[in-house]
């Protein structure tokens, strides 16, 4: 484990830098920042500015099949560093957007479009593909840049946007996103496909199942539902979790340091899975960190803003944890073969969830005046999501632990190392 962390670092700090801004975490941090600010310029409601969330994954959807095709055939680096740029002028042109919320939703369909390929989609795979013996902990290191990008902006940005407005806020984005790319396209550059990276003695893992098959097996299809029902009940809680607080009369800096611990709860949420799976069961592991999510939820939904803390502990275990864990189990259930297009079609399915997530607890707080309703819905699921990975088979063949890690130590025979 230790040989393949030095020898890919990287590429692995390449893969968390591109992350942390890239399509998914830099818009939903915006969205999440800015909604009170939006709201009190445009009298635009909840609902409709949380349909922006959910357009935008709406169209990272669209795109995923696509997304997953172009990286098993094409550079993975090149692709991310294209819609990176595309991603930082989307950005800098929403500062000077009008007061039009149908404008406002059409961008974001829009910027999810022409920067969709700087999705986890492109990251998972150069990760899953240079790491074996360690993948489960690479893949959580690597998605640890959502929670960068969790702590650091909400911190900063939510006292800055209350002073500045949320359209240098959005300038400021862009120029974050815009300095970021040249470092990515340094560590990323040299990234290779699975089948150049990995010998013929690890060749059945690589080969796997092919798309077809993988889209019919029943493990597709429990994945599926329960990585949906866990984006449904989480997504909406980090576009909401600033309005929350400040529903409950917190003011803009207290709210921000508060939002903050989510990012810090993804980051240690995600390097814990990467270590636990790379030794327990991963199904296991999903389900305990869901049902104990599921708990938090309920506790925010009646403690409010007095439970803040505990909200930011299920965001961390929900959405900090499904993303490394989808793309952990995509390669042990499903091998290498066509690994960008099963991922993306499983990231369809939790992106479904997510898409929805987001104007559902904006539609239960128009509906309710609070958050208490969305967020016992949202633990009820989550409990559904840990029942279904339990019902998950055990890994076989070259997916099991001891098999991966033997593919990579030389064979002996009677004391003798063969070549």
């Amino acid at each position: 484990m230790r040989g393949e962390l030095a020898a890919n670092w990287r590429i692995l700090l390449g893969c968390i830098l591109g992350i942390a801004v890239g399509v998914v975490a830099v818009p939903t941090a915006a969205l999440a920042i800015f909604m009170p600010a939006l709201q009190a310029e445009f009298g635009w409601s909840r609902a409709g500015i949380s349909l922006a969330g959910s357009i935008l994954v709406a169209a990272l959807f669209v795109t995923s099949p696509l997304v997953g095709w172009i990286a098993d055939r094409t550079s993975e680096a090149r692709m991310i560093i294209a819609s990176l740029c595309a991603l930082a002028a989307a950005l800098l042109l929403f500062s000077r957007i009008p007061g039009d919320i149908r404008l406002f939703l059409t961008g974001f369909g829009a910027m999810a479009l022409v920067a969709s390929g700087a999705s986890t989609i492109p990251f998972a795979r150069i990760v899953s593909a240079h790491f074996v013996a360690a993948r489960g902990l690479a893949l959580g290191l690597a998605m640890t840049g959502t929670g960068l990008s969790g702590i650091l902006l909400p911190l900063f940005l939510v006292p800055y946007v209350a002073v500045s407005g949320w359209r240098a806020g959005f300038q400021v984005l862009g120029a974050i996103v815009l300095a970021a790319v040249p470092l990515i396209w340094l560590l990323l550059r040299k990234a290779r496909g699975a089948k150049a990276r990995h010998g013929p003695e690890i060749r059945p893992e690589i080969d796997g199942r092919g798309f077809s098959e993988a889209i019919r097996s029943r493990e597709f299809a429990l994945l599926a539902i329960a990585f949906a029902l866990v984006s449904v009940a989480g997504a909406g809680v980090a576009v909401h979790f600033v309005a929350l607080l400040g529903d409950a009369g917190l003011s803009p800096a207290r709210a921000g340091a508060l939002a903050s611990l989510t990012g810090l709860a993804v980051i240690v949420a995600r390097i814990a899975t990467g270590w636990l799976i790379d030794r327990i069961f991963a199904p296991w592991v999903a389900a305990a960190m869901m049902l104990v999510a599921a708990l938090c939820l309920l506790s925010l939904g009646v403690l409010g803003a007095a439970a803040a803390p505990l909200g930011a502990v299920a965001y961390g275990l929900a959405i900090g944890s499904e993303i490394d864990i989808l793309a952990y189990l995509t390669a042990r259930y499903f091998g290498m073969r066509a690994y960008g297009r099963i991922y993306g079609a499983l990231y369809m399915a939790l992106l479904a969830g997510a898409a929805l997530s987001p104007l559902g607890y904006g539609l239960g707080v128009d509906l309710t005046g609070g958050y208490r309703l969305p967020l016992t819905v949202a633990s009820a699921l989550l409990a559904v999501a840990a029942a279904l990975f339990l019902m998950l088979p055990r890994f076989s063949g070259v997916h099991s632990l001891a098999s991966r890690r033997a593919a990579t130590q030389p064979k002996t025979i009677a004391g003798e190392t063969s070549c």
